[in-house]
């Protein structure tokens, strides 16, 4: 057994499954990596912009799409923010995150999320989805298996417009690696029937090539439908003409985050 084979169990024993409190949820990880992840939330190393962004973006009463949700930390952020009124729909296809998500969900007693063991995407099917077995942020629908460090699992596929149908949808946020782009084909429902919509999420071009997305295809696809594209959590605009530009300026395996607002 070499080293990295042995990290990978390491990481996955269940001793990991420990309680943690993170701004102000009882969360428990499915592995050691993800419990480090919670831990610098807990200690304000990641998420603080974030989070700070989330909390000036969703108000009471919104409806709120999770599409990567992973072990449900902003999920149950977005509940919070939501209330009573509001509802968040999350999506997570990978069965120990997915479990994870509806054990956290259940542990904070949350009654206005609504969570689903699937791949948003396209069109509905299944998709083989490379599981990082030492990085449980970096499960990815492109195929970057590699061995001893990340298994393949079959998941199930479906499309946003499906599961939201005719709901009103205020803000979406989505963070896939990569996916982006069949994530948003299969919402163009979604983006008609709601003019208000608000789009987060994560534009990382290598991943998006990974996945046979052009990366520039994203930016034209939400301008075309009438989104603005903006950068440094909103501040930001990017003009029609410079989206080349600001593509190329993503060099290497670079990404930022970026809304999209009509």
């Amino acid at each position: 057994m070499n080293a990295v084979t042995t990290i990978a169990q390491l990481n996955l024993l269940p001793l990991w499954r420990r309680e943690l409190k993170v701004w102000g949820c009882q969360m428990v990880a499915p592995s050691l990596d993800r419990l480090v992840c919670l831990a610098l939330h807990r200690w304000g190393l990641m998420g603080k912009t974030d989070r700070t962004f989330y909390e000036s973006q969703i108000k009471t009463g919104m409806t709120v799409v999770d599409v990567g949700a992973n072990q449900g930390l902003y999920t149950l952020l977005f509940s919070r923010l939501v209330g009573s009124h509001g509802t968040v729909i999350a999506f997570e296809p990978e069965p120990d995150m997915f479990a994870a998500l509806e054990r956290n969900c259940r542990v904070n007693r949350t009654a206005n999320i609504e969570a689903h063991r699937q791949a948003a995407g396209a069109g509905a099917g299944t998709a083989v989805l490379s599981r990082s077995l030492v990085h449980g942020g970096d499960n990815c629908l492109a195929d970057r298996h590699v061995e001893n460090l990340s298994r393949r699992v079959e998941v199930p596929v479906i499309p946003l417009d499906d599961v939201v149908r005719d709901r009103p949808v205020d803000f979406v946020k989505i963070d896939v690696q990569g996916w982006e782009m069949e994530v948003i084909r299969g919402m163009t429902g979604t983006l008609e029937r709601n003019a208000a919509l608000r789009i987060y999420f994560e534009y990382w071009p290598r991943g998006l090539e990974l996945a046979g997305s052009a990366p520039l295809d994203v930016l034209a696809f939400l301008h075309e439908r009438g989104f603005r594209v903006l950068a440094d959590e909103g501040a930001r605009e990017i003009a029609v003409s410079g989206f080349a530009q600001f593509r190329e300026a993503i060099a290497g395996n670079r990404f930022v985050n970026l809304l999209a607002m009509r």
